[in-house]
């Protein structure tokens, strides 16, 4: 066995020495919450200071750690890390204080809670929860204008001045969205430059958040992304069928007989545009303009 060892359970750090038989145990944070926001990458990054003393006494004698993250703030205060075996790691483990099987649990759900939010701090995410509050703020603001419109007032009547409060709360209810719409726009076009080029910002933006993300978008097939966001079932008598793609740029260029054509075609780009902005990141935004162009133009000059 090495000349000590460096573990980890649950928010403690412990270092355990054979000879003379000593254990050092700190927490890696004073609360819970703390410490599950270090444990979200699965060890802490930083030790305690009663742990970094402790190491620092070692001097030059082979330091064990599990898991081997803790290697890396090991290293750095000159430690000498070499390798355990299955068979140690699990002798060393069992020599440990046991943890409470609340407190277990308590930081397992604290972890999971600062994980999700980690992952919701990036773009991507991001851009999918604020396109489904823009996509949902659309459906209410289209239903308060039809309301609107059936709405009858009298002049010089309570009745009016309920109409005038109301229409001020639908600006201020439009200027909200808008501002929600660019905010939507320009994250589309920060994490899928290429796509947003070929079917617009918005429509890019509510395929990413109807397929769960950009590489999901990525890894589907064209008939698939055609049909993100359809609301009706196959059938040979409803015409061509498509989803958001409906509103994408063009789309009103083309006549209504040739839109699912150019739906088929714009699937495909869209694909392929996906897939670069996912993987590979190169510019192919001029290529893909050139080509859904030209098959805009054929599809006008091919009317039934």
């Amino acid at each position: 066995m090495a000349g000590a060892l460096l573990l980890s359970r649950g928010r403690y750090v412990f270092l355990l020495r054979p000879a003379p038989a000593r254990l050092v145990a700190a927490p890696i944070a004073d609360d819970r919450t703390a410490a599950a926001r270090r444990l979200t990458g699965g060890a802490p990054t930083e030790l305690p200071r009663a742990i970094v003393d402790a190491i620092r006494s070692l001097g030059p004698a082979p330091l064990a750690v599990d898991p081997p993250m803790l290697g890396g703030p090991a290293s750095e205060l000159g430690a000498a890390i070499v390798g355990l075996s299955p068979a140690e790691v699990r002798r060393a483990r069992e020599a440990l204080p046991p943890l409470e099987p609340l407190e277990e649990r308590l930081l397992i759900l604290a972890v999971g809670r600062a994980a999700l939010d980690e992952a919701m701090r990036s773009p991507e995410e991001m851009l999918v929860s604020l396109t489904r509050e823009e996509e949902r703020l659309e459906r209410a603001l289209r239903r308060e204008g039809n309301a609107a419109e059936q709405f009858v007032s009298v002049p010089d009547s309570p009745l009016a001045a309920y109409a005038e409060a109301w229409d001020g709360f639908r600006r201020t209810f439009m200027r909200h969205h808008s501002e929600l719409e660019g905010r939507v726009r320009s994250l589309a076009r920060e994490i899928a430059p290429n796509l947003s080029a070929v079917v617009g910002a918005k429509v890019a933006a509510r395929l990413i958040a109807l397929a769960g993300g950009l590489e999901p978008l990525a890894r589907g097939d064209s008939a698939r992304l055609q049909l993100l966001g359809s609301r009706r079932r196959p059938s040979r008598d409803r015409g061509p069928r498509f989803g958001v793609i409906r509103i994408a740029d063009r789309m009103s260029d083309v006549p209504d007989d040739r839109r699912g054509a150019y739906a088929r075609s714009l699937a495909a780009l869209a694909v392929t545009a996906a897939r670069a902005d996912a993987y590979t990141r190169a510019d192919l935004t001029a290529k893909l303009l050139v080509r859904r162009d030209r098959r805009v133009e054929t599809l006008r000059r091919r009317r039934s």
